[in-house]
């Protein structure tokens, strides 16, 4: 655990490009306790600046969206032996809500804090062939929201920001997860409609 706070300590002390690795890292299947959140509200949270918001939100974005395709293309090549590591029922809950949600269910499952199963999500779209424009498109809006969240919370409230996301934690947790549910009931009114 000691490799990975300095790991994250690294990283965080290179700015953007740093940040970038750490998103990278973490989604790509490295766990580092949501190590990218908090290194982009300890950032953004130190400057206060709009501008330094408008730099790190994207980095955090790329680096992510970009380690995101690690689990995605372990699933195309051969994800099954993986997914076998899973209860049965779970696989089938995963592969039933890609089925009728698509790119929000995945979309959903980067914006959701742990303990959802978001490596599963990643990894079973790739599994159960979900094509990589629409996983690429999910992963890019619903990293976009949460990491823009953050940084808002740490322009608005300064170094108090950690202590608020410590403390309100479920609760933002709940709004994100609100707002996920409530693209995914769109997207199936949507569908409903052209059927």
């Amino acid at each position: 655990m000691e490799f990975l706070e300095e790991l994250i300590q690294f990283l965080r002390d290179l700015g953007a490009p740093g940040l970038m690795g750490l998103a990278f890292v973490d989604s790509a299947g490295i766990p580092t306790g949501g190590g990218p959140d908090w290194v982009l509200l300890v950032m953004v949270s130190e400057s206060q600046l709009r501008m330094d918001l408008l730099l790190f939100v994207p980095a955090a974005v790329l680096g992510s969206s970009l380690g995101c395709l690690v689990p995605y293309h372990l699933g195309r090549r051969g994800g099954h032996l993986l997914l076998d590591r899973f209860e049965v029922g779970r696989q089938a809950s995963v592969r039933d809500k890609i089925d009728r949600y698509g790119l929000w269910a995945v979309a959903f499952s980067v914006v959701a804090p742990p303990p959802y199963p978001m490596k599963l999500f990643i990894l079973s779209a790739g599994v159960f062939g979900m094509p990589l424009s629409k996983f690429v498109l999910a992963v890019v809006m619903g990293r976009t929201l949460r990491y823009s969240m953050v940084g808002y919370l740490a322009v608005c409230y300064g170094e108090r920001a950690t202590e608020l996301l410590r403390t309100n934690f479920a609760t933002l947790a709940a709004v994100l997860a609100a707002l996920a549910v409530i693209a995914l009931l769109v997207q199936t009114v949507r569908n409903r409609n052209r059927a």
